[in-house]
Parts: C-alpha cells; structure tokens; sequence
C-alpha cells in the first residue's frame, strides 16, 4: 500500500490490471475451474435436498448453453428469474457459456419498476421456475415476466439424461481445454458486457449497471488474494443472484476456485438459514446487519459449530453488535465491509488476522475499529471535495472514489448518469469517507444522507440513532424511524422524522438534549406513517422517504 501525492491510496493497480486472468470470459474460467476435481462437492442445496459434484454442475451447464443456443437464438440478453439454488447457479454459467449476457431479475421490486428495467435492457425472453412466478404474482398481478417465460424444470425435463449423461462422461474424462475447444465455449471477453445488474432503487429509479467480464473476474481475484475464503471453505450462499455480491461471488467465485457452496434460496428463511447451516456445515456466510441480526436472535452457538466468520455489509453495523454476536456465537468471527454494485461489487473488508494472503497483498491483515475494512488489491482510492471534485488529503473527510479493473463500465443506455459516476476512470461512490495511509475506509454515509444546515453537514443516520436510543427502539428487526428532510427558508433543510410509532415531539426533543445531541440535529416535524419504507433487500427505500418528507405540510 503506497501513497501517491499525498491524496491516493494505490494498492498494486497497474500491476494486477495486468494480471492475464483478468482478459478471459467468464465462461472459460468457470469450466478451467469446473474440470479440477470434478467429483467433490460443490453445491448443497438445502432448500431443494440436493447435493450436487463439480463435474455435474458443468455437465448440466454444457446441456443448457445448448439449449439456449439453439432456442434463444436472436436473443442479446437472457433475463433470469431464479433464487440461490443449483438451477439458478448452472442457468447463470450457460447463459455466459452460450455467449450471451445475463440479467438476473429482482423480483421483489414493484412492477413499474420492473417493467422500466427489462424494457430498458431490452429483455424479450427469461428463464424462471413457475412456483417464484405463482409466489410474486400472488401479491404482483401485473409482474412483467415477458410473453417468453420459460420454466427451469421444464428446460431440464426437455433435455433429459440423454441430453446430459454424454456431457457427464466428457467432464470426467478430458481436460479443460479440449472441453472448451469441444463445446465452443467463448474465449475472450475482457470489457464486454457479461451481465446487467440493476441497483437498488434506494435513492430512486434503479438503474442498469453494465459489469464486464473483466470487472466481475477481477472482483473474483481480489477476493481470492485476500485469503479470507479457500478451498477447504463451504460458503453460505443465501443472498439473491440478481444483487452483484450473489452473482459474483455465489456463482463465479465458487465455480472457478472450488469453493464448496450451502445454497438457501431466501436470506429471510431464519429456520431453514440456520438448518442449512448445521447440516451443510457452512464455514463462512456473507450478509447484511439486518439478516445477521435475525439469526443472531433466533440461532443458537450449535447452529454455528462449523461457521469460522461472517461478513456484514450493504448497511452499517449497528453499534455493539459485533460485540454481541461475538459473545453469543464464541469463535465466529464477525467482520464488517463495503461494497457497491459498480465495483462488482466487494471494495473492502476488515480481516481476521494471520491470513495466509496472495502476492499482491503484502502487508498483514487485520482489522481496524469502525472501519469497514482495507481496500482490494488492484485498487486505488481517493476522497474529493462534494463541491469542487478536487482530491482532499489523506486523512480528510470527502467523497470516496475509487479506481480499478472492478470499477463498471457504466450505465445501459444512461449516459447523463454514467457521466455523474465516472470521470478519467474514477468512480464516485456517492458516499462520505475518511481514508487512512494503510488504505482502510471509514465510511460516513451518504451524501445524500445528509442535510447542510446552518453551514453544517447533518448525518441522518447519526439523529436516528440518537433518536432510536432515546425512545429504546434499537432492538426493531424492522425500521420504525427514518430521517429525511425539506426545504427551509432560513437554515436551507429543515430535519423531518418520520415514525411508524407514536411520538411526542417536546418529549423528544428534551430526551435527546439530555443525550446531548446538538440544537441544529433536532426534527423539526414528525410524519406519523404506517411503516417506514424499504426496498426487498431491507434497504430504507430512500426514494420515498424523501418524497413524504418534501412534501409535508405542518
């Protein structure tokens, strides 16, 4: 980790940028990865009692590319309706294998939202199972699932064992490359497009983030360098394949470092987590606060026995959590770390230490208080002024961006807001930071999460915080308060507090002077709403928030 100009951290960019790995398809290095050992385990699906080797998953894969080939012909891109689960996984490892891209659909937005989306990315076919279209449309009647749904298990049925019993027999026989000369299996990839990710939505519209093959190869590297998962791991694969992290690491990171995978199709199934946890033997689990938070209360240390660590991102950590879930579940490490769906997605993570770590990762790793971890290697980081752009000192408080061959190539079809993200190669993340010189994060919140008043940047994470310790509310496994704000003539924002429970503003106000929250961090006005809003990941949905809150009246 160096430091360049006093204003960016450089850890190996140049160097790993040239890395051959990272030049390939997707489709190439999943079946290099598949063909080694081709009889271990590599997918325990819990939730459809499962178990399935390596050479099965690329045998079945090789059956699909065909039938996609051979079906979908015309097709640029392949829309996906399918959760974590080994149908899911192989779907996503065809679709690239035919040469195609995929778009992994989130079908826990709202229809409109869906809608915009598949029309946006230009998607006429997708392939799902009837039980998740029956599910979402039970609550969704106007889903848009396209006039060309195509069930997985019909596909598989058509196919049949004739279909993949010759593929099988190949697997277990020749070596990769006679497999990817006989299959056609696409070579190069690079920067072409391999998948449309859409964002979250938090702050509006989502949006289509195009990730290259290079940028979720990359992605994948990093992680493999830093040593936190190998081989002799079983990954928790719990979280949905149509957010970047399930996409990337569930099924390209397993497939091509043999990493054993404990599927569970929902995060929200508590039970059914912490059962596939202590029957798969699950080693290490990547989720969110909000989940985590849910098996913490319901789990018990013997569902636990085998799990090493967990890793926390997508939101903040509430304060003492780690502390807690450390006390409850001894030995399993609890380590916090940040991402964005336009870095494919992983950019850092705190680290256990004495790893054994790769050669691009020099110095030891560890963890850092309140920090979400050290920059991947490949990656440069850099904070900038949220009013000039101009790069601010290490050690300042600004905008975080970051450069690297994870960094995406854009918005489909958005060059305005491609241009608000990328400058020279630089992404804005749109998140508030402070960077130390051994290049760990310690990330502030949104921009967009804060209220400039009377001259002073207002965190709204922080007054909901306060606000949720003072009326003794922390313990909610849903959001019961949310800051947002509106205009004022004389300070420019005005705090608006939304709550989904009663509250009596004075009272408020004077618990939390007695907490000592500053004058100027005080809600102006209270909206009393039904619940507060959030997006299917348990994001807050920041769009709404902000809407309700402009548009009240007192």
């Amino acid at each position: 980790m160096k430091v360049i100009d006093s204003k960016i951290i450089d850890s190996q960019l140049e160097r790993f940028s040239r890395l051959e790995f990272l030049d390939q398809n997707l489709a190439a290095a999943a079946v290099k990865g598949l063909a080694k050992g081709t009889r271990r385990e590599h997918i325990y699906d819990f939730s459809l009692n499962r178990r399935v080797d390596r050479g099965t998953t690329l045998a079945v894969a090789l059956a699909l590319k065909e039938y996609i080939q051979k079906n979908f012909a015309g097709e640029e891109r392949i829309g996906i309706a399918l959760p974590s689960c080994f149908p899911g996984i192989v779907v996503n490892l065809a679709v690239q294998m035919a040469g195609k891209s995929s778009v992994n659909i989130n079908f826990t937005m709202g229809s409109d939202a869906a809608k915009a989306s598949l029309e946006r990315a230009g998607v006429k076919c997708v392939i799902g199972s009837n039980k998740i279209r029956e599910k979402v449309s039970a609550h969704a009647p106007d889903f848009p699932w396209t006039d060309n749904f195509n069930d997985i298990g019909e596909i598989l049925k058509s196919i049949g064992k004739k279909g993949i019993l010759p593929k099988l027999i190949a697997v277990r026989l020749l070596p990769a490359s006679l497999l990817i000369k006989l299959y056609k299996i696409p070579t190069e990839g690079e920067q072409s497009e391999a998948s449309i990710i859409f964002t979250s939505g938090s702050e509006g519209a989502p949006k289509a983030a195009i990730l290259s093959h290079r940028n979720i190869l990359a992605n994948s590297m990093q992680m493999w360098q830093l040593g936190i998962i190998d081989h002799t791991d079983s990954l928790h694969a719990n979280l949905p394949l149509f957010h970047s992290f399930g996409q990337t690491i569930q099924v390209w990171f397993t497939s091509m470092f043999g990493v054993r995978s404990v599927c569970v199709q929902s995060p929200l199934e508590v039970q059914s987590n912490l059962d596939a946890c202590r029957t798969g033997k699950s080693t290490i689990m990547i989720s969110t606060p909000t989940f985590l938070r849910s098996y913490y209360k319901k789990g018990k240390p013997e569902d636990f026995a085998t799990m090493r660590g967990v890793i926390g991102g997508a939101e903040r950590t509430p304060d003492g959590f780690i502390e807690a879930w450390e006390e409850k579940f001894p030995g399993v490490y609890y380590w916090e770390g940040y991402g964005l769906t336009e870095a494919s997605p992983v950019v850092c993570v705190n680290l256990p230490p004495n790893l054994k770590r790769g050669e691009f990762c020099p110095q030891p790793s560890r963890t850092k208080a309140h920090s979400v971890g050290e920059i991947f290697p490949g990656m440069q980081a850099a904070l900038s002024d949220p009013d000039t752009g101009e790069f601010l000192p290490i050690g300042s408080t600004g905008l975080l961006n970051l450069k690297g061959a994870s960094i995406f190539e854009g918005y489909l079809h958005q060059p305005e807001e491609t241009r608000k993200r990328l400058h020279d190669g630089w992404l804005n993340t749109g998140d508030l930071a402070e960077l130390d010189e051994d290049g760990f994060i310690y990330i502030k919140g949104r921009l967009s999460r804060f209220s400039k008043m009377g001259g002073e940047m207002v965190p709204h994470m922080g007054v909901e915080d306060a606000i949720a310790k003072a009326l003794g509310i922390t313990d909610s496994e849903v959001p019961l308060i949310a800051i947002g704000s509106k205009l004022d003539p004389v300070k420019g924002e005005a705090l608006v507090l939304l709550s989904a429970v009663d509250i009596d503003l004075p009272k408020l106000r004077r618990l939390l002077t007695e907490e000592g929250l500053p004058n100027l961090w005080m809600p102006k006005q209270i909206v009393r709403v039904d619940s507060i809003p959030i997006l299917g990941s348990g994001k807050l949905d920041l769009g709404k928030i902000s809407k309700i809150c402009k548009n009240c009246i007192e």
